[in-house]
């Protein structure tokens, strides 16, 4: 795939790290988002993104992870688990599901395409990762333009030559 191509303007390939996240779980979503939304609001050090959505086959429901705070010990009743991290490709887009959809079609096409990196497969790896979203417009953006933009997270590999 050449540098020139369109398609590789807008992926990016970054890498998060390992961390301790809470998760909704099958419990509810909205009681995971006004507890995480109580602790994030204490907690400006940091520009790294700490809440993120993911699809959890396993639940077959959206599942909301938070990067859980060192030394917290208040996990609101959730679940704790070790995130592995990786690679990401990562590409944005407008928060409705048509925009979102055709994202992550692109994006899954720009790593096949790719040569150098392949995806990562939920069921190769000891602890799961999905295709994943972070909300990234602050709620006065939002309301200039109208509608959240989100990333979109997809797992990555580097391809075995």
């Amino acid at each position: 795939m050449s540098s020139q191509d369109q398609k590789t303007v807008f992926v990016r390939i970054i890498e998060l790290p390992p961390v301790k996240m809470a998760r909704s779980g099958s419990g509810d979503l909205w009681a995971f988002n006004k507890w995480w939304t109580a602790i994030a609001a204490k907690d400006k050090s940091s520009l790294f993104p700490k809440d993120f959505m993911w699809w959890n086959p396993k639940l077959n429901k959206d599942e909301w992870l938070y990067a859980f705070p060192e030394g917290l010990e208040d996990t609101g009743g959730n679940e704790v688990f070790d995130f592995p991290g990786g690679l990401f490709a990562v590409a944005s887009c407008k928060d409705n599901d048509a925009d979102i959809e055709g994202t992550f079609k692109l994006i899954h096409q720009w790593v096949v395409e790719s040569g150098i990196f392949e995806l990562s497969l939920p069921e190769k790896e000891a602890n799961p990762r999905y295709d994943m979203a972070h909300v990234i417009t602050p709620q006065n953006a939002k309301e200039t333009l109208g509608y959240h933009q989100l990333d979109l997270f997809v797992p990555i590999v580097e391809k075995k030559r």
